[in-house]
């Protein structure tokens, strides 16, 4: 079967589920009436939302529909609006312009830029904001999984026991046994279906064994509109009422613009964040502006029907890429089999049993609190064990803790903007600290690699004019222009720039626009690096953007900072490391140059020069390998050699050798095998000295194997000071 039907097909009977049950929460403040004008208005918001998303939006695997935050916030702004007026008619239209705003405030939002900011949203906040909405959505249906009514609230139940259903409570339990197999014990996407069918049929079974009226709550109602019941006339004398209604209640106005405003903050931050994980999920990017357009009109549709707000959420990206969704067309297939469900369902809509949806609405809500967040809670509970904890950690704690205290004592209104706070106070923090690690001038880290004396000198000097940029955290539109003009300042006199993305969590086209202004006004002229991640397991966000943004100014790009280093350090030396020069010195003027012959008189040294032989090898052939039995020791006369040391999966370069390196020295002292396996680059030639002939020029010539020795000894020191100069390129 087609994977995007099957995703379709799962997300849409959640969905289905979902969407009677978050409608009947939003407008339970209005009793046993609300109930079906909720199950219109979620299944509305459904169908409009997934019908607007598959026509017009273009991330793969998002699926349109209303929440239980979303919701809640609903049936708070309900519940305010009762206190300013007892016309039902007056009611719905301030909730329809309430919904209406929402739809213009995240119009609003995609202008201001709102959606990249969500990309960089804290995971403690997440993970407080999903933990909230988990607890507070499964405390409002509590009631429903205990066998009372959908819209009672928890101290009601324990006010008026006598509304408790022996029945209903049975249904509720063996619904969640099932969800609870297929959720925690055998983990299965079709958990949900699982869970929903066996409750209808055990309530089936009911009907059968004891026919007549079973003792649980029903819509007992046909799904409505609002606004159906009232007339041309009550709608046009509601609606001129309003201006009125607005400067005789102080302060409606104001609770309807905030109830909007959060409303659309919450469709943002869950469609931007469901985009977000869909697009690592599959190492997609999308254009979160035309995303954010298309939900502003869904939600302005929306409003305009008296719907639910509608927004995308992971839980319903999460079960389409588990079935192997990549395309939009997932959504399409969810709008039509919501469809053929309501038809299905719409004869015996009236009688359903809602206790059933509400038990498996509320256990998913309780599962939006990750297993996680509750061991950080104990945690941080324990004095020795807090102590421990990560400063990220503890602020997750604390997200949660505040955001729960101030929902339970307020309502989640309030509660969000807690949320809302924490994000501020993140932000606040990460523009100042974020995006740039270091400038760092005439750094002490150099190329791992062994270059004749006088090239050693030079690089000295030209390391004085060289800057070492290293970006760190995430570089975006909040930051970036800043650290640009900082740049922009502070390398005006550097004549060399190497740019470290290594440690850059995530780039957005506002930081890349910045960067390429900066290279084009500034550093275009100049040697110019650039070093980006190469860990998939870690991938850099917008990488894709930057590698652009890079190779349109002419920007050379590489994987590893030491062949960053190694690329500036030939352009500085005017060297062409695959030059494939064919001639080569004579051997006397090469063991000089690798100033084996230092502090030799010409005699010695030309009698030292006759115990070696040349030897030509291939590019990457093997001069020895990691572990062999040392053979004696090689000069590099031509061409260019490099060290690797096998770490696991893979190949660590070590050391590249220009000509006149030496190699092999250390089985010259200590005779042990070979440390690391050499291999040609380019075509090279090497001056061989064997083992044996070392030992025949130890017995024949002491003071000459002396002076070498000490040669060596020297040699090895430069190598220590050397390997501390690129431990700099790790830290």
């Amino acid at each position: 079967m087609n994977t995007e039907f099957k995703a379709g097909a799962l997300v849409a009977f959640g969905g289905y589920a979902q969407a009677i049950v978050y409608g009947m929460l939003a407008f339970a403040p209005l009793g046993q009436v609300g109930l079906a004008y909720g199950i219109y208005a979620g299944l509305a918001s459904a169908l409009l939302g997934g019908a607007v998303g598959a026509l017009f939006g273009k991330a793969p695997v998002q699926f349109g529909g209303p929440r239980s935050s979303t919701a809640l916030i609903v049936a708070g702004s309900l519940l305010g609006f009762q206190q300013a007026t007892t016309s039902h008619t007056e009611l719905m239209l301030l909730l329809a312009l309430e919904l209406v705003l929402t739809g213009v405030f995240v119009a609003l939002a995609q202008r201001q830029g709102l959606g990249k900011l969500i990309q960089f949203l804290p995971a403690p906040v997440l993970i407080g904001m999903n933990t909230t909405l988990g607890l507070f959505s499964a405390y409002k249906l509590l009631p429903a999984m205990l066998g009372f009514a959908v819209y009672t609230t928890v101290v009601q139940a324990i006010q008026v026991p006598a509304a408790f259903s022996v029945m209903a409570l049975g249904v509720s339990a063996v619904t969640i046994a099932v969800l609870m197999y297929f959720r925690a014990v055998r983990p299965n996407p079709l958990g949900l279906l699982y869970g929903l069918s066996c409750g209808f049929a055990v309530h089936a079974l009911l009907l059968v064994f004891w026919p007549g009226e079973l003792s649980v709550q029903t819509v007992a109602a046909w799904p409505g509109h609002p606004l159906w019941a009232s007339t041309t006339t009550e709608i046009s004398t509601a609606a001129s009422n309003l201006p009125d209604l607005f400067l005789n209640t102080p302060g409606l106005l104001l609770q309807l613009l905030v109830g909007a405003a959060v409303l659309a903050l919450l469709v943002v931050l869950e469609s931007m964040q469901a985009m977000l994980q869909v697009d690592q999920a599959l190492g997609t990017r999308h254009n979160t502006r035309r995303e954010l357009n298309t939900l502003a009109a869904a939600n302005v549709l929306c409003g305009l029907a008296l719907a639910l707000p509608s927004s995308n959420y992971f839980s319903r990206s999460n079960a389409g890429l588990g079935l192997g969704a990549t395309h939009r067309r997932s959504e399409g297939w969810y709008v039509v089999l919501l469809l053929l469900f309501l038809a299905a369902t719409w004869p015996i809509l009236p009688h359903l049993p809602l206790h059933i949806l509400a038990t498996a609405v509320a256990l998913s809500s309780l599962f939006l609190i990750q297993g996680t967040t509750l061991q950080l809670v104990a945690r941080f509970m324990m004095p020795t064990s807090c102590r421990q904890m990560a400063p990220t950690q503890r602020f997750t704690v604390w997200v949660v803790f505040s955001m729960v205290l101030v929902t339970g004592l307020s309502n989640l209104l309030i509660g969000t903007l807690a949320g809302v706070l924490f994000v501020a106070a993140y932000f606040l923090q990460q523009q100042s600290s974020s995006g740039l690690r270091s400038i760092e001038f005439k750094p002490a880290a150099r190329s791992r690699s062994m270059r004749p004396r006088a090239h050693r000198q030079q690089l000295d000097t030209a390391f004085e004019h060289l800057a070492w940029v290293r970006f760190d955290g995430n570089l975006f539109f909040g930051n970036a222009p800043a650290i640009s003009i900082r740049l922009q300042d502070e390398l005006a006199q550097a004549q060399s720039v190497l740019l470290d993305f290594t440690q850059l969590r995530y780039i957005d086209d506002t930081a890349c626009a910045c960067i390429d202004r900066l290279l084009r006004q500034s550093l275009c002229p100049k040697n110019t690096v650039a070093v980006l991640p190469n860990t998939p397991t870690q991938p850099l966000g917008g990488e894709g953007l930057l590698r652009q943004t890079l190779t349109a100014q002419g920007v050379a790009i590489q994987n590893h900072v030491d062949d960053a280093f190694w690329q500036i350090e030939n352009q500085l030396l005017a060297h062409d490391t695959h030059a494939n020069n064919t001639t080569t010195g004579n051997a006397l003027q090469t063991l000089r140059d690798s100033h084996l012959c230092d502090h030799m008189s010409t005699s010695r040294a030309d009698t030292f020069a006759h115990y070696w032989t040349r030897l030509d090898i291939g590019a990457g052939q093997t001069l020895f390998s990691e572990g062999a039995q040392p053979c004696g020791l090689y000069v590099l006369e031509h061409g260019q050699l490099s060290a690797w040391h096998h770490t696991g999966h893979s190949n660590e370069r070590l050391m590249r050798f220009c000509p006149g390196s030496m190699l092999g020295e250390m089985a010259l002292i200590d005779g042990k095998p070979r440390s690391a396996t050499v291999r040609a680059d380019t075509p090279c030639t090497v001056l061989f000295l064997p083992l044996n002939q070392f030992e025949a020029l130890s017995r024949q010539e002491t003071d000459l194997v002396q002076t070498l020795q000490n040669n060596l000894a020297r040699e090895l020191a430069l190598r220590i000071r050397l390997a501390n100069q690129s431990l700099a390129l790790t830290q």
